[in-house]
């Protein structure tokens, strides 16, 4: 089995990637980054065989195109083991209006016809090989949060809520969030971006130095597989099949 996630930026990937190591037990195996940025590009998890890609994108207005890339390079695979089977795409709820726009613009470069209907929910995704004529890929659009407009990280901050100490960080992270948007008019004017702030501000706390590994240490401490916001949120991501690896 061969997948690949889609998603926004670097912290939306690092989160993806936390959430297949820590619930669902894969294994880190490597990264690609951008020579001239040193922007994380992709990491590659592997389980039993199977492996997952997971790809920033560097905003959501990008993910279209490098969707098309990907479907171009499906287009030219000429090996079965080249293919993947599964394609993910993650994206923050960041207007009413939002997903309708994303979708409407995967269609222009996909060719295809999705709606909002077919976010969060399991479709298909037929789309053209020069060997082997048409392939079908497992194709998942996750919305998050799926019930009112924010960011990813809103999700991550809930489920981070594990006793009185860390609910009280992350609402006092939040006030001194709003205090600075509410004050100027320069920062922050994105409602999407105020989760992002208060999940960044929450980690400046937990870990000020923010040493090689130190986030990661924060994350592996909590219990990930039984975490009933993870469980609600993110179990799309439980795709791994025994019976076809």
């Amino acid at each position: 089995m061969k997948a690949v996630v889609f998603c926004e930026g670097t912290t939306d990937l690092l989160m993806i990637q936390f959430v297949l190591q820590y619930k669902y037990g894969w294994k880190y195996d490597g990264f690609v980054e951008n020579t001239v940025s040193n922007r994380l590009m992709k990491r590659i998890l592997v389980k039993d065989g199977a492996k997952i890609e997971i790809r920033s994108c560097g905003g959501i207005t990008n993910i279209p195109d490098e969707v098309r890339r990907f479907q171009e390079q499906m287009e030219y695979s000429t090996k079965k083991e080249e293919l993947f089977d599964k394609v993910i795409i993650l994206i923050d709820h960041d207007t009413v209006d939002s997903n309708k726009i994303f979708v409407d613009k995967l269609n222009e470069k996909l060719q295809t016809n999705f709606n909002e209907r077919d976010i969060n929910v399991d479709i298909k995704w037929k789309t053209d090989n020069l060997v082997f004529k048409e392939i079908e890929l497992d194709f998942y659009i996750s919305c998050l949060p799926e019930e009112e407009t924010g960011a990813i990280e809103s999700v991550m901050l809930e489920a981070l809520v594990t006793d009185d100490i860390e609910e009280n960080l992350v609402n006092n992270s939040e006030k001194f969030i709003l205090y600075i948007r509410e004050n100027q008019d320069r920062y922050l004017q994105r409602k999407s971006l105020i989760a992002k702030a208060v999940f960044n501000t929450y980690f400046a706390i937990r870990t000020p130095e923010e040493k090689c590994g130190e986030r990661s240490r924060v994350l592996r401490a909590y219990d990930w597989k039984n975490n009933e916001v993870l469980n609600k949120s993110f179990g799309f991501l439980d795709i791994y099949d025994n019976d076809n690896k």
